[in-house]
């Protein structure tokens, strides 16, 4: 099955987007709680995405699309590669989020506390449910991205100084 071209661009600008995004937070949060370890742990998220692109997925359960139904079984030493990456850069993202809401919940931004820690709760509950289907995984991975935009651009925004 060949591969689109765009599929692992896509990974690769995603995954310096990230990064870029995790050092403008870096200086956004310079000597205060959390800016230390919020943008490593995002860094190593923005890392992963770049490890998607470089090593494909095994096609498998629908995903790419028009791949087969059928379950993989077994993984493939690239498959493996981008499936541990991906699951090292979430936990990442989740707990990222977990130390951005001690960040808000120390700066009475009650509104943004609770939304980082809810955040983390449905990516992790889309992954959990991917082994149902590659929507829930999507779904999950999707709100991660959507939350990390917004605390992103709460936390670098000109209006926040």
């Amino acid at each position: 099955m060949s591969h689109s071209p765009a599929c692992p661009a896509t990974f690769l600008l995603t995954g310096l987007l990230v990064i870029g995004g995790a050092i403008a937070i870096r200086q956004a949060l310079r000597d205060v709680p959390g800016g230390t370890w919020a943008p490593r742990l995002l860094g190593t998220f923005g890392a992963s995405f770049l490890l998607a692109g470089v090593f494909p997925a095994d096609p498998g359960a629908g995903f790419p699309a028009g791949a087969p139904e059928d379950r993989v079984t077994s993984l493939s030493a690239h498959g493996t590669v981008r499936m541990l990456s991906g699951t090292v850069g979430y936990l990442a993202l989740c707990v990222a989020f977990f130390v951005l809401a001690r960040h808000f919940a120390a700066r009475r931004q009650r509104g943004w506390a609770p939304f980082a820690r809810l955040i983390p709760v449905g990516v992790l509950a889309g992954s959990t449910a991917s082994a149902t289907t590659v929507a829930a995984f999507t779904t999950g991975a999707g709100l991660g991205l959507l939350g990390l935009s917004a605390v992103t651009a709460r936390l670098t925004s000109p209006a926040r100084q």
